[in-house]
């Protein structure tokens, strides 16, 4: 089991310092977030040069790249939207084979307005099944995200199995189940098949019940029992990235050495 971060925690940061941050902090890897106007430059806009040189970058500092996080969304009412996100997915996943990237992260979405939650999942599904083959043709797992309406680990796993191709995954979101009610070792259950990669961040649970509203909090401070989900992910001895994800929080140097520290404790006892 592996740690890595997302760049969210650092948007105005080029490759160069995000990567000597990783190094200096003990991470194995690093989460690029793409469409977020941030300055990495992992996006699909890279020349194969830029491409060829950002992969150098990462060997070079002995960091992987873990996953690459894209905006990417299925669940859309209009065809030509629909057909376009899928369009889109296979760049990224272009992006990422030539990158050395093995998996990209995909939301399902909201279910628009006037059309049911199940003809919105079924539309998801349709294209996990149209891009997956094209990902495994790249090395590519295309992972779905706990997140959203598939916020619900039974459902999001629902959803990669109706696709049913090689190539789909899941991206574990701890926090999104947890707040929506499922314990860890239910979304456990209903993701083990599946799960890929691993979204971390600790949240304080909202007094007024708001799913909505749960606000970040260090590792080990908030409300949620990571120690319990690395440990039922041993038992699957998972090879993947726990990436820690957090958004408008504490300064990168401030968080990012705790958060290590305790996803590296986590680890060890889980053995």
């Amino acid at each position: 089991m592996k740690i890595s971060f997302m760049t969210w925690v650092c948007p105005d940061w080029d490759l160069n310092q995000v990567l000597t941050a990783a190094v200096r902090y003990g991470y194995d890897g690093v989460e690029p977030r793409a469409e977020a106007n941030q300055k990495h430059g992992v996006e699909i806009a890279s020349t194969k040069k830029q491409r060829a040189e950002i992969r150098s970058q990462f060997a070079d500092m002995g960091i992987e790249m873990s996953c690459i996080a894209t905006s990417r969304t299925y669940a859309k009412a209009s065809r030509d939207e629909w057909q376009e996100s899928v369009d889109l997915t296979r760049r990224f996943v272009d992006l990422a084979a030539d990158v050395g990237c093995p998996n990209l992260r995909v939301f399902g979405g909201g279910t628009p307005q006037g059309m049911s939650r199940e003809d919105a999942q079924k539309r998801v599904a349709e294209a996990l099944a149209e891009v997956g083959p094209y990902a495994t043709k790249g090395g590519v797992w295309l992972c779905l995200e706990t997140h959203d309406d598939y916020s619900r680990a039974d459902w999001c796993a629902a959803t990669v199995k109706m696709a049913g191709v090689e190539g789909v995954g899941i991206c574990w979101d701890v926090m999104h189940p947890f707040r929506h009610s499922q314990s860890i070792d239910v979304a456990f259950a209903a993701v083990k098949d599946y799960v890929h990669h691993c979204h971390v961040h600790d949240g304080v649970r909202p007094k007024d019940g708001d799913q909505g509203s749960w606000e970040l909090a260090r590792m080990g401070e908030g409300d949620i029992p990571h120690d319990e989900m690395v440990r039922l992910l041993a038992t699957i001895h998972f090879q993947g990235h726990l990436s820690g994800e957090y958004i408008n929080f504490l300064p990168a140097d401030e968080l990012l050495p705790h958060e290590a520290k305790m996803l590296r404790q986590y680890i060890q006892a889980a053995g």
